[in-house]
């Protein structure tokens, strides 16, 4: 059976001490102070992201724009390749297919271009 909830009695339950309020002069300073230093503090957040995103995109166009000279071919197909994958391109029979193939084509040499340069990194590698 389900049990009834009991009336609650503030007489028989025990006495705690209530928590001291901070006086209401201390926290609206506090407050203030706050707001006073957060538009300065967010204006220099937001001016570092905009300097991070204008460099990435620099880079981004640098990398791009060398690699349409010199391979205008390869520059295509990858151009391509992320079209397809953003367009949805897994979610097709075609798109399963070419990751299957790609995977196995690829993954192991990749693979071992991995942890050959973590190997590398680590310095663990004998010397003859």
């Amino acid at each position: 059976m389900l049990e009834q909830a009991q009336p609650h009695n503030p007489q028989s339950a025990p006495h705690t001490a209530a928590a001291p309020q901070p006086d209401a002069s201390q926290s609206a300073q506090s407050t203030h102070q706050n707001e006073a230093s957060a538009p300065h503090g967010l204006a220099e957040s937001a001016d570092q992201a905009l300097q991070s995103v204008g460099a990435l995109y620099n880079a981004v166009d640098a990398i791009v724009s060398k690699s349409v000279r010199e391979s205008p071919y390869v520059t295509l197909a990858a151009a391509a390749g992320v079209g397809f994958l953003l367009g949805g391109g897994l979610r097709s029979p075609i798109g399963q297919v070419l990751v299957r193939v790609g995977v196995r084509a690829f993954g192991p040499p990749l693979v071992s271009a991995a942890l050959h340069t973590a190997v590398e990194r680590a310095g663990l590698t004998q010397e003859r």
